[in-house]
């Protein structure tokens, strides 16, 4: 009813009395007996209504707690923190709230998303036996705390170039990374874990090194930095094109099987082991430096 009288009073001013004045209220008096067009008058100018309108803050799936569960995360314009928990449920927060629909998009789909929010925090998610699909389905910004059974397996992609930083904690099953221009920080994992993005450091400390399966971690213009328990058993495979390679370990360098010498030049794939090899683990970026620690 405000929007209606600072217009009524703004046409009087500047127009003719007889002519936008009573159009203005002709059409708000057919807005009365007609609830939707009522809702369109009243909401606001950019038509997005607060996420308070009794929206969902949380989402829970169930899920096994085992190695055969999967979780795959496809995102954008979001910032993202997994979390392992030794529950069967698979939990969804949005911090900060959500923007719902404006009030004049009721009953229309939105054409942009090919996937429809079914949670009410801009999310699908889908479960095909002991697989779960979260993805993105509504371009507002959102951060989100996805809390996941520990053992499950966890596929985090980003769909554009939009994405904010990627935390991951606590999580003991297979790890696979695709991202953009952020930068993924992995604490107290096993792996194993297959990381990579184009401009952002990938930074993960292990707990302790799955054997079963080979690790792999790389970014085209950022920094690689692995921290490892001080008695792991490795097979690692070193490569900075422009950078360095910094570690603490004790490693047992291979030779450059050309000229029989320690592979010291830049460039260089160095081949090393630690406490006499173990599972292969391949380290590589372009423009970044690169640093293999000892976990204290």
């Amino acid at each position: 009813m405000k929007k209606i009288m600072l217009l009524a009073s703004a046409c009087l001013m500047l127009t003719s009395k007889t002519m936008c004045a009573p159009t203005v209220f002709a059409q708000y008096s057919s807005a009365e007996n007609n609830p939707e067009l009522l809702a369109m008058w009243n909401s606001d100018d950019t038509g997005q209504e607060a996420a308070e309108q009794d929206k969902p803050l949380m989402h829970r799936v169930k899920l096994a707690n085992s190695k055969d569960s999967r979780v795959i995360i496809s995102v954008y314009n979001s910032g993202v923190e997994v979390v392992g928990h030794n529950g069967d449920e698979v939990i969804i927060e949005a911090e900060g709230g959500v923007v719902a629909p404006p009030a004049r998009a009721k009953g229309l789909k939105p054409l942009y998303n090919s996937v429809e929010d079914n949670t009410g925090l801009g999310l699908a998610v889908t479960k095909d036996n002991n697989t779960l699909r979260i993805s993105k389905a509504s371009r507002q910004n959102g951060n989100y705390v996805i809390r996941i059974p520990k053992n499950a397996a966890v596929m985090y992609e980003e769909t554009n170039w939009t994405g904010d930083n990627l935390e991951l904690s606590d999580m003991n099953g297979e790890i696979e990374l695709k991202l953009n221009n952020s930068t993924a920080r992995l604490t107290n994992v096993s792996g194993p874990v297959i990381a990579n993005t184009t401009a952002g450091d990938i930074i993960v400390k292990f707990s302790s090194l799955n054997q079963g399966k080979p690790s792999a971690i790389s970014s085209v213009a950022g920094a690689v930095d692995v921290t490892l328990p001080p008695n792991t058993k490795a097979n690692l495979k070193l490569k900075s094109i422009q950078g360095e390679i910094y570690s603490d370990f004790d490693m047992n360098l291979g030779k450059n099987t050309k000229s029989g010498l320690p592979r010291v030049a830049g460039g260089d794939t160095i081949e090393g082991t630690t406490n006499g090899g173990g599972v292969e683990m391949s380290l590589y970026t372009i423009s970044g430096d690169m640093f293999i620690r000892k976990s204290k």
